[in-house]
This record gives C-alpha cells, structure tokens and sequence, in this order.
C-alpha cells in the first residue's frame, strides 16, 4: 500500500507504517480525505475487505456501500 504522507501531516507514527491498526486508520482517511490517486494506491479491493471495520461518517460509509453494491450488480 502506498502511503501519502501529506494525508498523515497531523500524526507521528514514526515510520510505523505496517500495523494493523495503522492500516484501518489510513484506510480512512483515505476514504474521508484522498485523492484518486490515494484510491488507488490502495486498491478496491483492500477497500472492501476493510470497509466493515474502519471508523467512517455516515455519510462516507453509505457512499462506499452504495457503490459496491452497485459495482457487484454491473
């Protein structure tokens, strides 16, 4: 997973990169706050296989879910 450190300017985790738990919280923020770019650095489907566990606003989550209920009927 590529990490873009400008969307983790407000956190130290001191190269810490490889934890689980570093792993939910980039996940999404990615989600609230990246880019495409972002997006693909992590891959749709490292975003599926998380979305149930990570910490989102309604509104973000809804989004996520429509979509993938969306892509797996086309």
């Amino acid at each position: 997973m590529r990490i873009n450190k400008t969307l983790i300017w407000d956190y130290d985790f001191k190269g810490r990169y490889e934890t689980e738990e570093f792993r939910k919280w980039y996940i999404g923020r990615v989600l609230s706050s990246g880019t495409i770019q972002d997006l693909r650095g992590i891959g749709i489907n490292t975003i599926k296989e998380y979305l149930p566990i990570l910490n989102l606003s309604q509104k973000i989550r809804k989004f996520w879910e429509w979509y993938f209920k969306y892509a797996d009927t086309h």
